[in-house]
């Protein structure tokens, strides 16, 4: 390589400055060799020494062909070890030989560009962790501007991030929402401290009451003032509703247990009271504070406490529900009634029975009345077993205690293989747990039931439904001691009335609403709009120049315009929205909180769709077409349907006479 004199002879301090300066320099030739390289240069790339070298050997990311053209050259370059540069190229002439020659000027960005890219993955990971963290997570300016959303709010508002942004509360929740969440975010810049508090987001358009979690904070610019709020809050409305629910479960509970008409009771592993039904308090002659605490021997007779230790030790030794007929003898005439006692062992956390719960039924006049039974049944029988139904009959355990004849051949058991078997033991758990629930409305009410019940076939497998009616059998005092069940087959029946249904409120063509189904959604939508003071927008749209379409393709051209409208107009909508074929080329769409600027959106988003699509029908040229719209939006006088139909069927007679293909709104 050339020394610093064969620069140029004539700046010798120039030359020192050079071959002295920390910064990167070289001369290279017109291919891109190295004729001069200062000393900074060499050790920062390692050059070889005494070894002819240029710049395509060490930099990869730009070739020196694509940098060697006329005029300068300003830019990065990377070397094969991965290290940056910052570049600035310059012609220089040499004045000995008038050979052109190019000045490299190098600057070393290798740990610029390092904090760059980890600054471009902690964004990444950072962006990663808020849109995937089970909050919704915003950032607000003191104007209640949002300046970020998470995911999950995005979500949450069915919107893009940049249709949130630059909004407020009050664009996007209700009144009252909006009023609850800017209070606190007030308090936030106010007070410049973090505010955590329970906030009201009122009633959603699904009729639920929402309520969030919130935690808010100040965010400080470089001056220190703040500018900015960062919140993040979580949606609780499902747990307060389930805490609600469960208080009133467990009333609802404390209430239907007073007022059973059996002994209900729990005891602890040394088989003493801690919980006594109204029932068991009337029958002892007690009341609750003088049962809790005592055992059966303080509270029966010898006979009748030893028969029911028996059960109570059999239960914690197993650790498995017992179901077994006892014996008591009231206090005061001594006379033994008979009760049917279904005990359960209640589990711990480590799966140990810490305590029982007894359910005692006294089936005494039961027994009484099952005598007066048989001496029917042939009779019954034979009326039973010639009905075309399912017709059975259970005990309050669930115990099959008749069946009829098709009721066996649906099952394709004989009888004496159903009587005496439990809902278990023939259907299995999640079936019986199902029919248990009807079967305790029906005991515990002793009011009869009905109801369609969707199942599948015993031995076909197929998909049936059954109108099921369950009615109480009762004693003499009117307690409940089985019931009676009559199933009967109305599958068919219900594929007859799903069709009916689908055929009075579907479109044959489309498969969307037709007009008069429409209508009545769209009068819903009005009365819900205004009873919650929602936005609703209307849009009526037309196919353009439809007949001509039919007159020069025919009619199944036709029908597949119609079709192909019907998708291009579900693609760009939401499924909240509501669209009817209205006419023959004539559609109609409900926009629920939508205003008439998002009405113009969704219409314009629709029309350009229609306007780039056509469909192959075997020609040449594949068909296309254009639709008109015209939109309008709730009004505070509007009553019924018709009242927005009107406006918006004039907006699209204006779209059309102003040259059709395109949108026209209500005046």
């Amino acid at each position: 390589m050339a020394s610093p004199s064969d620069i140029s002879p004539s700046h010798a301090l120039f030359a020192s400055i050079v071959q002295n300066s920390d910064a990167l320099m070289c001369l290279c030739d017109h291919e891109g060799n190295f004729i001069y390289t200062n000393p900074a240069f060499e050790k920062k790339l390692s050059l070889p020494e005494q070894t002819q070298t240029s710049f395509d050997e060490f930099f990869t990311s730009t070739p020196w062909a694509k940098i060697c053209q006329p005029g300068n050259w300003q830019g990065e370059a990377t070397t094969k070890d991965g290290l940056w540069f910052r570049t600035t190229l310059s012609i220089a002439a040499n004045p000995n030989t008038d050979e052109v020659q190019y000045v490299l000027i190098l600057q070393d960005i290798t740990e610029q560009k390092e904090q760059e890219k980890s600054h471009y993955f902690d964004q990444q990971k950072l962006k990663s962790i808020l849109d995937n963290i089970p909050a919704y997570v915003f950032s607000k300016d003191k104007e209640g501007k949002y300046t970020y959303v998470n995911k999950m709010l995005s979500m949450l508002l069915a919107l893009q991030t940049d249709d949130i942004l630059g909004k407020t509360d009050f664009d996007l929740f209700t009144q009252e929402a909006a009023q609850n969440f800017a209070k606190n975010d007030k308090a936030v810049f106010t007070k410049g401290k973090t505010i955590r508090a329970l906030e009201d987001g009122g009633i959603d358009e699904y009729g639920i009451e929402r309520s969030y979690l919130s935690v808010k904070c100040p965010l400080e610019n470089e001056q220190g003032e703040i500018d900015e709020m960062l919140g993040m809050s979580v949606d609780i409305s499902e747990q307060q509703r389930l805490e609600k629910a469960l208080w009133e479960s467990q009333e609802k509970l404390n209430s239907i247990l007073d007022n059973l008409k059996a002994r209900v009771y729990i005891k602890d592993r040394d088989l003493k009271y801690t919980y006594a039904n109204e029932e068991l308090c009337q029958t002892l002659q007690k009341d609750r504070s003088s049962i809790i605490g005592k055992d059966d021997y303080d509270l029966f007779e010898p006979e009748t406490a030893i028969g029911f230790r028996t059960t109570d030790q059999e239960v914690f030794k197993n650790q498995r529900k017992v179901s077994r007929m006892e014996t008591s003898l009231e206090p005061e005439s001594k006379k033994k009634r008979y009760f049917l006692s279904v005990k359960v062992p209640l589990l711990n956390a480590e799966g140990h029975a810490h305590s029982l719960l007894g359910i005692s039924t006294d089936i005494t006049e039961q027994k009484r009345l099952e005598k007066r039974l048989l001496r029917n049944e042939k009779q019954l029988t034979t009326i039973l077993d010639n009905l075309k139904a399912h017709v059975y009959i259970k005990d309050v355990s669930s115990t099959y205690t008749y069946v009829n004849a098709n009721m066996c051949e649906y099952l394709g058991k004989e009888a004496d293989e159903i009587i005496g078997k439990t809902d278990v033991e023939i259907f299995g758990k999640k079936v019986s747990d199902r029919f248990r629930k009807s079967d305790r409305d029906v005991f515990d009410y002793g009011e009869q039931s009905s109801s369609i019940e969707k199942s599948r076939h015993f031995q076909t497998g197929e998909r049936c439904y059954f109108l099921s009616i369950k009615a109480p059998l009762v004693n003499d005092l009117g307690n409940p001691y089985a019931l009676i069940g009559i199933s009967t087959d109305v599958t068919e029946q219900k594929r007859l009335e799903n069709e009916l249904r689908t055929l009075a409120s579907t479109d044959v063509l489309t498969g969307i609403n037709n007009r008069r189904f429409f209508l009545e959604l769209c009068e819903k939508e009005i009365e819900r709009a205004q009873r919650y003071s929602k936005k609703l927008s209307l849009i009526m749209l037309d196919v353009d120049h439809f007949k001509r379409i039919n007159d020069t393709y025919g009619h199944a051209v036709g029908d597949e315009a119609i079709r192909a409208m019907t998708g291009l107009c579900r693609k760009c909508l939401r499924n909240t929205d509501i669209m009817g074929r209205i006419g023959g080329e004539e559609f109609a769409i409900l926009l629920p909180e939508t205003d008439k600027k998002g009405a113009i959106h969704i219409a314009e988003r629709i029309r350009q769709s229609t306007q780039d699509y056509a469909f192959d029908i075997g020609e040449e040229n594949p068909v296309s077409f254009t639709a008109s719209f015209g939109l309008t939006s709730l009004e505070d006088g509007d009553k019924t349907p018709d009242d927005m139909l009107k406006r918006a069927d004039i907006a699209l007679y204006d779209a059309k006479t102003l040259g059709r293909n395109r949108v026209s709104e209500s005046t």
